[in-house]
């Protein structure tokens, strides 16, 4: 799935500066590869977390493991939903994201944990198919998004940074609960 355009990493004019949390976890070249090896990744790693570790809270976070799957199921889709706006020149604004509101307003509880993950994976598994639909010279259109200039080459590789970055605490969370 080797995409030049896609694994060119993107510059500082590409995104605003907070997003770097982001892309700076994605190494150079492999923004394609990681999309799509981080479905194994998350189905691995979950299958070792069990219900009663996926409700706890670990301090001195405020979310449960299954709230942090259900936040990364949600940014997924509204980067996800960013990049197919700017990928296909639908250049209107996009709105912010308030990650709180989604958290209160969503229920995370009632599904399994293999669900959450299962209906990550899945959405995960759509914005490939999105990604191999992007003309080469679109992963430089520029859009705004969150009030902020953004390229399509940047929201993938915010897609693919953003699990780095949760996937890193949730293991932090996971071997110092049980240490």
């Amino acid at each position: 799935m080797a995409n030049l355009n896609l694994n060119t990493r993107p510059t500082p004019d590409e995104y605003f500066e907070y997003y770097l949390t982001y892309i700076g976890l994605v190494p150079d070249g492999q923004c394609s590869n990681l999309m799509f090896s981080q479905i194994d990744e998350l189905q691995q790693f979950f299958a070792t977390v069990n219900e009663s570790q996926a409700n706890m809270v670990h301090a001195p976070f405020t979310w449960t493991i299954k709230q942090v799957v259900g936040h990364m199921i949600d940014t997924e889709r509204v980067f996800a939903e960013r990049l197919h706006h700017i990928a296909f020149n639908d250049l209107q604004p996009l709105n912010a994201m308030d990650q709180d509101q989604f958290i209160s307003n969503g229920d995370y509880d009632t599904p399994s944990l293999d669900d959450l993950v299962n209906e990550l994976i899945f959405c995960r598994q759509a914005n490939l198919l999105l990604v191999r639909r992007i003309q080469p010279k679109a992963w430089d259109n520029r859009g705004t998004a969150s009030g902020y200039t953004v390229t399509a080459r940047a929201l993938a590789w915010m897609l693919v940074g953003h699990i780095i970055y949760h996937m890193k605490i949730v293991r932090r969370r996971l071997s110092s609960a049980s240490a």
